[in-house]
Order: structure tokens, then C-alpha cells, then sequence
């Protein structure tokens, strides 16, 4: 019963799962409804993994699956987060997601009494950004002896159209209003709005970053009601940006279904999961954290840099890897009984910075740790 079982595991984030799983060495089960995907997979990863072809959408088959293990890794669209919670909750497994787009993981949170009484915990947002974003505004909240302000940023240096992720979440963030925190109000912000430039480390440099809808504002703000300001912000390539807008401007995303088939938004998707052939230039992406507070009686800042590369070795991008990874690790620490919890939590609340950063510096990351303290003379 100590397997992992990957939900999505042929998806081009639970790909990258199952490959860290497997290397590290965990007994793994890549589940997906394209078995000929799965062989696919098998044949990549290398190294010995179950395979098992199922329908998320079949709650008693999904259910039955996932008894086969004692932690579920939901790799699959944000759509279906609700349906895997209750799956695993009938089978009595701990899950974790990638994120609910806000909207999502706030009909998440509801299910905390579900969790509870399966004796399991779901960790909603365990990638990059939600993920390690939340566990370094954790970081840094605990290193200061008063937060004020959560800051966070992502920038990169892959240029092109890219689709790193599910071309469906992407084609959200960028046309659905965003959330902040400001003078200790959760406010909603326009699309791509409240735009600034943002200096992050010297490889990536000073780039324009957007408001995006984004899960972290789901739970930072109840898990530290005394920060008053928190956002997020991403950049984005001007080359992605004017394609969605142009699709948007031509009715493409409209989500209503005609009497003749899908949605324009779901013809859309489809249609972009299969043909899109520009090649991006792949580079360097940072996720930054930066906590703004007092210690001491002086004004601190607690900066975290993580710095990921084009995984050469696996042919993965950095997004790719960066989001996979974090996933990983914490499942392995959940298999370890080193995360201790039951019902609904964010990551912020139940995984151990400390500990967690020992692994993840493990990988192939950069993390760099800043804290500058001002002093009045």
C-alpha cells in the first residue's frame, strides 16, 4: 500500500512526476485514460511503474483505484479537483493537487469535515506557484517577528507563444479577474491588470509582471490575516498575450455550447492542445517570494529566489520541472509520515518549510535566500 498513484500521469506536468517518483525510487501507479500515452510513458521514465487506464469521471472505478495506494498526486485539469477529493476520500488516501484557480480550491476548503472523517488530508496547491509559493510565504512569515507584506512574483526568460501547462488554465488566468490582498482587503483586480515591473534575479532581469487569478489568494490571506498586503503577479510573454486577446476579440472564448457541438473556448483548447507548433525558446524561470515586515524593531525583508532551467536530461521545461517536482517531494513526505494532518489544509499550514527546503535544494534548483534588515542611525 505504499504506492503513489498519479492521476494525468501521461499529462505534460504528471509525466514529470511520475519520472521523479520512479527515480527516487518510489512504487508508483501512472494512471491516465490513454493506456497507449501510458506505454508511452513507461518507456520514458525508464524504470519499472504500473500503469492503469482510468475514467476520473468514474467516481467508483477512480475510487477503486486509488485503495491501491496511500497517496494520490491530481495532475489532471483543475477542473476535476472536486470529483478526485471525493474519490479519495471514499478510498481513505491523502491527495494533493496542482491548484483550483482560486474558485476551485475555495469549493476545496468546504470539504475539510469529508477529509477529516476519512482520516486523510488534501493539500490543494502543491506545485510551484500555489505550492512553494505558499511554503516560502511561510518561511518567510516565521522569520520575521511581525509580516506586513507577501509579494509574488514569476518571471522567466523562455520567449515564443508557450502553453507550458494546460492551455485551458492558461487561457483563464489571462481573461478572468485576478485577486490581491490591499490595506488588508481581499479586492478583485481586472485581468492582467496592475501591471509594474518587477527586478528579479540578474539572469532574468527587469521584466513586466500582471495580476492573475491565482490560488494562493485563496488561503494566504486566512492563514495570515495580519499581512495587509498580498499579490501575485506573473510575466507573460507579449507574443502568448496577443493571441489570447485576438482569440478573445474573435468569440473564441466563449464558453457556451451550440446546438451543433462544444463551446468556441472548448474547440479552442482542443485545437490548441494538437496543433500548436511555434517553438518557444526555452530558458531560465524564477519564482520569487519576498516578506516585508519588522524584526527586531528594523524594517526586514525576507527574499526567496528559486531558479529553475531547461532540464536538458529529461527534455522538460523549467515550468515543467519546477511545478512537477515540489509535487513529488511532498508525497514522498506524506508516504514518510513526516506531514501530520487530516481534512482540507494549504500547503502554508501543513508542510514544514524547513524540512521541505532541505529537499527540494536537493533537485536540480537554485535557491537563494536574502535578508536585509534597515537600521536608522
Amino acid at each position: 500500500m505504499e504506492k503513489v498513484i498519479v492521476l494525468g500521469a501521461a499529462g505534460t506536468i504528471g509525466k514529470v512526476i511520475v519520472k521523479d517518483l520512479a527515480e527516487s525510487g518510489v512504487d508508483v501507479i501512472a494512471a491516465d485514460l490513454d493506456i497507449s500515452k501510458l506505454e508511452e510513458l513507461r518507456a520514458w521514465v525508464g524504470k519499472p511503474i504500473a500503469i492503469a487506464s482510468v475514467n476520473i469521471k468514474d467516481h467508483d472505478a477512480t475510487t477503486e483505484l486509488l485503495q491501491q495506494g496511500k497517496v494520490c498526486i491530481n495532475a489532471v485539469n483543475y477542473i476535476f479537483n472536486l470529483d478526485i477529493m471525493k474519490a479519495a476520500a471514499s478510498a481513505g488516501v491523502s491527495v494533493l493537487d496542482l491548484g483550483g484557480l482560486y474558485t476551485i480550491t475555495k469549493e476545496q476548503l468546504k470539504l475539510d469535515e469529508m477529509m477529516k472523517q476519512a482520516q486523510a488530508l488534501s493539500i490543494v496547491g502543491m506545485g510551484s506557484d500555489p505550492g512553494v509559493s505558499n511554503v516560502f510565504s511561510r518561511y518567510g512569515v516565521e522569520q520575521l517577528d511581525e509580516a506586513e507584506e507577501i509579494q509574488i512574483r514569476f518571471g522567466s526568460t523562455t520567449s515564443g507563444v508557450t502553453f507550458p501547462f494546460a492551455a485551458d488554465t492558461i487561457l483563464d488566468e489571462a481573461t478572468k479577474n485576478a485577486y490581491a490582498v490591499k490595506n488588508g482587503e481581499l479586492v478583485e483586480v481586472e485581468p492582467l491588470g496592475d501591471e509594474e515591473f518587477t527586478v528579479f534575479h540578474r539572469e532574468i532581469g527587469i521584466q513586466q509582471t500582471f495580476s492573475i487569478i491565482h490560488s494562493e489568494l485563496a488561503t494566504l490571506p486566512t492563514s495570515y490575516p495580519q499581512v495587509k498586503q498580498i499579490t501575485y503577479k506573473d510575466t507573460w510573454d507579449p507574443a502568448t498575450i496577443e493571441k489570447i486577446r485576438l482569440f478573445s476579440s474573435m468569440g473564441f472564448m466563449n464558453t457556451e455550447s451550440g446546438t451543433e457541438g462544444p463551446s468556441p473556448r472548448r474547440q479552442l483548447v482542443s485545437l490548441l492542445q494538437q496543433s500548436l507548433k511555434e517553438e518557444p525558446q526555452w530558458g531560465t524561470d524564477e519564482l520569487m517570494v519576498e516578506v516585508i515586515g519588522w524584526k527586531n524593531g528594523n524594517r526586514t525583508t525576507v527574499k526567496m529566489e528559486l531558479l529553475t532551467n531547461y532540464h536538458r536530461d529529461w527534455n522538460v521545461s523549467a515550468t515543467q520541472y519546477a511545478t512537477a517536482i515540489p509535487a513529488s517531494i511532498v508525497a514522498q513526505m506524506l508516504l514518510r509520515g513526516e506531514i501530520q494532518a487530516t481534512g482540507v489544509k494549504p500547503a502554508e499550514l501543513c508542510v514544514d518549510p524547513d524540512l521541505f527546503i532541505s529537499y527540494l535544494t536537493k533537485k536540480q534548483v537554485r535557491l537563494l535566500i536574502t535578508t536585509s534588515e534597515t537600521r536608522e542611525h
